[in-house]
């Protein structure tokens, strides 16, 4: 089993200058619907436990997992009427992230949609950390929770929380479908096993080697009805350049990677409208590449290679409109340039998909 990908995030918890937790608006909209399906007080639940409405306007800040377990701890304390942490994952508030569900309605395929998985962490929490493996004929969505404490890694009730809120997001993306295969965790059931079924309505196993969700892998490359390219592409320039802005100091090349891939219009520009966003002279823009050992026309290079790879692998368009959205003139420029890449042309490449 070979590991494919790892996303994390920086952490920044929600406290008030004296330390009292505070909550946002997107997850007291999640929680308050899922109090109600529960059958529980949420304003009584926040008073005991002394939450507050955080009014920062921070997108990034979130309750720390300690403030989650003691939330998880008081609900159930409260004798809900159905399972607490699967129901706040099920009610995890998509509307208020309309740019994230666009990018996924609009896509093309579900392994399009599943690049959502990139910024979820960011999206959902901190200390969430997803791993995806290829595993043949499935792929494996692990989830783990990591506390740099050591006291709340994989903590049982946030991790069922994640997973019932990543199995929303693939209902959303392809209701009805067959994608979920099984749900593992590695804890034991903390409720009745009738109840985990009722909620995410496929086999669920306890006591695994790992919390995961098990997809057939074949169903990734399904098209789904309703794609719209155009608007998922848009979509994702949004999620990049305003739902996930770089807070962490990068590299100048960094920057560049990720403006050229949020706005792929600058593919067919000069570098001077790159140049001119980051307000740098374009030769100052060169000389600094140069000292990070790289160059404009090698990043542009670089990103049209990797975003190539995923329209390929990923989405239904035709080549002549990927080689468009590259900004490449023709499809002919776009072949010479892919066969340099892999070796193969970019139909040969799809095809061993």
């Amino acid at each position: 089993m070979t590991k494919k990908e790892e996303f994390t995030t920086v952490a920044i918890y929600s406290k008030t200058g004296d330390g009292v937790e505070t909550i946002n608006f997107q997850m007291l909209a999640s929680l308050a619907n899922a109090a109600r399906r529960c059958d529980i007080d949420l304003n009584n639940v926040m008073q005991e436990l002394k939450l507050e409405i955080d009014m920062s306007g921070d997108p990034r800040k979130r309750m720390s997992l300690a403030c989650f377990d003691s939330l998880f701890k008081s609900v159930n304390a409260r004798k809900p009427s159905r399972h607490f942490p699967l129901i706040f994952g099920d009610s995890f508030n998509f509307d208020g992230l309309p740019e994230l569900a666009t990018f996924v309605t609009s896509a093309s395929t579900p392994q399009e949609a599943m690049r959502v998985l990139d910024w979820s962490p960011k999206l959902l929490h901190p200390n969430l950390h997803f791993q995806i493996f290829n595993l043949g004929n499935e792929v494996a969505l692990e989830v783990k929770v990591f506390d740099p404490e050591g006291l709340y890694n994989d903590l049982p009730g946030f991790v069922e929380a994640s997973m019932s809120a990543v199995l929303k997001f693939i209902h959303l993306l392809s209701p009805g479908s067959h994608l979920i295969k099984r749900i593992e965790f590695r804890h034991a059931p903390l409720t009745a096993k009738s109840d985990y079924c009722d909620v995410l309505k496929t086999e669920v196993l306890f006591e695994q080697a790992s919390n995961r969700l098990v997809v057939d892998s074949s169903a990734l490359d399904l098209p789904l009805p309703g794609g719209i390219p155009s608007a998922h592409l848009k979509a994702q320039a949004v999620i990049l350049n305003r739902l996930l802005p770089d807070v962490e100091e990068q590299t100048l090349s960094k920057q560049i990677r990720r403006m050229l891939k949020s706005r792929l219009s600058l593919l067919s520009e000069p570098m001077e409208s790159v140049s001119q966003s980051l307000k740098l002279h374009p030769r100052t823009l060169q000389r600094k590449l140069k000292v990070e050992g790289t160059s404009y026309a090698a990043l542009v290079g670089e990103v049209r290679h990797e975003l190539a790879c995923e329209m390929l692998k990923g989405s239904v368009m035709d080549i002549e409109t990927i080689a468009a959205n590259l900004g490449y003139s023709d499809r002919r420029s776009f072949t010479s340039a892919f066969v340099t890449w892999q070796g193969i042309s970019p139909r040969e490449y799809r095809n061993q998909q």
